[in-house]
């Protein structure tokens, strides 16, 4: 009997999130919008400096990624909205079918996000190398790898995951209530703030950026994601579904 009813919970999910992935097309128009934005700041680049008439500036893509974390947070927080919520009421489903497929939706959206935010920030390198020329170019880490590619994205989606299931919770909190949506980040940036006073550093970042093990960093952020997401599953778990 376990087995059947794990069967159909996860024919259920398996639907929604097909369902889920294509109605919400949306959200990509935003992103590429969003990333748009932030290539063009990009090319102010992030530091200069210069000596003897010769002026170095430094550019980064880090600022498209930053954008594009952004946009996973406020996205996963909007499909904790009931515009949103409501389409579940197109399958038969409950609290943990359509919690299940809104978050493996967030991971699909994550890798498509990190994806065109790698090739953004390959853009920003060809228009540059073209527009300065081959020789104002410092080539030392200009040119990427086809390994450095694929780890820069699937690292890049673990961090995406990360941001939008926390977004994702935070959404769901204030759904029950709409005093959490100033709560949670209030508790969380008052702790970032404590941390820094007590500890010159914030030890839930430092835990994530300062790995440096691939197969580490990707244990502790499945773990963090799967808390999260339990966390939110329990909390709403008596709730009615169309609540």
């Amino acid at each position: 009997m376990m087995s059947l009813t794990n069967a159909s919970l996860l024919e259920v999910v398996k639907k929604q999130l097909f369902f889920k992935v294509r109605a919400y097309y949306g959200a990509f128009t935003s992103l590429v919008t969003v990333q748009a934005i932030a290539l063009l700041f990009s090319f102010n680049g992030v530091g200069s400096m210069g000596s003897s008439g010769i002026q170095i500036s430094s550019y980064s893509g880090s600022m498209i990624f930053v954008f594009t974390a952004f946009w996973a947070f406020i996205t996963a927080i909007t499909l904790t909205t009931k515009p949103y919520h409501y389409i579940d009421f197109s399958f038969v489903t409950n609290r943990m079918s359509s919690h299940l497929s809104t978050v493996g939706m967030l991971v699909v959206y994550s890798f498509i996000a990190s994806i065109t935010s790698t090739f953004a920030g390959i853009l920003l390198r060809l228009i540059l190398f073209f527009k300065e020329g081959s020789e104002k170019i410092i080539t030392n880490h200009f040119f990427l790898s086809f390994s450095d590619l694929l780890v820069g994205i699937y690292i890049g989606a673990l961090y995406l995951i990360l941001f939008a299931t926390l977004g994702y919770l935070i959404g769901m909190f204030t759904q029950i209530n709409k005093l959490f949506g100033f709560v949670i980040p209030a508790l969380i940036i008052g702790w970032g703030i404590y941390e820094v006073r007590q500890f010159d550093k914030v030890t839930s970042i430092s835990f994530f950026f300062n790995e440096t093990s691939i197969l580490l960093f990707s244990i502790k952020v499945v773990i963090t994601v799967a808390l999260l997401v339990w966390i939110v599953i329990a909390a709403t778990n008596r709730l009615e579904v169309r609540k």
